[in-house]
């Protein structure tokens, strides 16, 4: 009886071995168009970014991929278009999953987790429709002023609304995967009452992840460069290798803008035209900007400065991330600005679009 219950049990223990991270991948692409064409399954590795783990070919319109994964998390499934272009989709592989293909759109369906993210993407995709359309027309169109004015004030809803949307996605599904990996995705996106709000109620195993943690040192070290906090010191490279640092501007007189960008930035380019407005309008006024490039490449950040005719000072220690701007200024995205009174003291943060015009009036007139 003994030897019976045994089995019994090795059996269901294997049968429970086999199913651990299985998948089972159904597709469906609306047409025999496809038929033909490669669907690639990525696994997403914080070390060597897209890894292929899987793939097949459509036929009669369908896929399967059926299989096994080291750890359920964060996937990637990849279709090549008749061009040769990929489409890329996200998501979260624990299980079954459909992958449905309708008008051009992606729709994938699994596990709750899945679920509650694909809801969140088909928010982010019709916040940001008429974005992607504006800047279509905005390439073609390039010194069109109507279309760059139409499109930076759209650019300057959208923000707003995403960050509500991460936001509130991130504190719906604190208590699931969703939550940290938006968190880990947009917390550029975030203010800091965001971030200390979400950290609150956040559970040890969120607090415990290597980037929240990173997160948690900058907060800390953010209060130092807090409004109302005497300016710290900067010393980097200007274009030509000599030395420059903040101090040779700041509290000298002037209000100063450090802004921090990058050549490679493309909400830093977006956001340019308001900040060139503004140096125009008021430097001669005593308004200053000093640059501070996340920069690596050398050529790509002068060709920058000399392109969009940036002619305020500029510093850089061409170390991208690593930059000892980050961790002094403790800040997670660009582009990041820091408002300086006469005296050096911040006064305010991140004034974008017409809210820099519009403090600059209230301090120096019109």
């Amino acid at each position: 009886m003994k030897k019976v219950v045994l089995i019994v049990v090795s059996t269901l223990l294997l049968m429970a071995c086999n199913s651990l991270n299985a998948y089972n991948i159904k597709g469906e692409m609306g047409d025999k168009s496809w038929d033909g064409k490669q669907v690639t399954l990525l696994e997403i590795s914080t070390q060597s970014g897209l890894k292929s783990i899987d793939s097949t070919l459509i036929k009669d319109g369908a896929f399967k991929l059926k299989g096994k994964v080291d750890t359920i998390g964060w996937y990637v499934l990849m279709v090549k278009k008749e061009d040769g272009q990929p489409i890329y989709k996200d998501f979260y592989l624990d299980g079954d999953i459909s992958y449905t293909m309708k008008n051009g759109k992606v729709n994938i369906k699994g596990s709750p987790v899945n679920n509650a993210y694909q809801a969140f993407g088909e928010k982010y995709d019709s916040m940001t429709a008429n974005i992607v359309k504006l800047n279509t027309e905005l390439k073609a169109n390039p010194t069109n002023k109507e279309l760059e004015k139409a499109f930076n004030a759209e650019y300057a809803v959208f923000e707003k609304s995403f960050r509500e949307l991460a936001k509130n996605t991130i504190l719906e599904n604190l208590d699931n995967p969703v939550g940290l990996h938006l968190f880990q995705a947009a917390m550029s996106s975030l203010e800091n009452k965001d971030i200390e709000n979400i950290l609150a109620k956040a559970k040890p195993a969120f607090l415990a992840d290597p980037t929240v943690k990173m997160v948690i040192s900058q907060l800390k070290l953010s209060k130092k460069v807090g409004i109302g906090s005497k300016f710290s010191d900067l010393t980097m490279s200007k274009p030509d290798g000599s030395s420059i640092s903040l101090s040779d501007y700041v509290g000298k007189g002037s209000y100063v803008l450090v802004d921090f960008w990058a050549s490679w930035c493309g909400p830093c380019m977006q956001e340019l035209p308001n900040v060139l407005a503004c140096y125009d309008k008021y430097h001669q006024k005593g308004f200053e900007i000093v640059g501070v490039s996340l920069d690596k490449d050398a050529n790509a950040w002068k060709n920058a400065i000399k392109n969009h005719k940036m002619t305020w000072p500029q510093m850089s220690d061409l170390a991208g991330w690593k930059s000892q701007a980050v961790t002094v200024y403790s800040f997670s995205g660009i582009p990041h600005t820091v408002l300086m009174d006469p005296k050096g003291i911040i006064i305010a943060k991140d004034l974008r679009g017409s809210a820099l015009d519009e403090k600059l009036a209230e301090l120096l007139g019109k």
